[in-house]
């Protein structure tokens, strides 16, 4: 650059200017966000652990999963014998 120009080294300036950016605002819907946001997250895991777990135990005690198998091979054998 310097050759082209035609200028030496030592006639080179540097003039430094602040970027340009917008004042800062207080955003009071982002410091409730922050502050709610995990508390709400939490909030819904304690309300479906305890609906899942209630689920499984009563699945467990009435033995649905083995009656639901012996009625899925059931409907398998019935729909093989309409095919024969």
């Amino acid at each position: 650059m310097l050759r082209l120009g035609g200028a030496s080294a030592q006639n080179v300036g540097v003039e430094l200017k602040t970027f340009p950016y917008p004042t800062y605002t207080d955003d009071v819907f982002v410091i409730i966000i922050q502050t709610q946001l995990p508390f709400i997250i939490m909030l819904s895991f304690i309300v479906t652990a305890p609906v899942i777990c209630r689920d499984v135990v009563l699945e467990k005690e009435k033995k649905l999963k083995a009656t639901m198998c012996f009625l899925r091979s059931l409907l398998a054998l019935k729909l093989i014998n309409l095919n024969d």
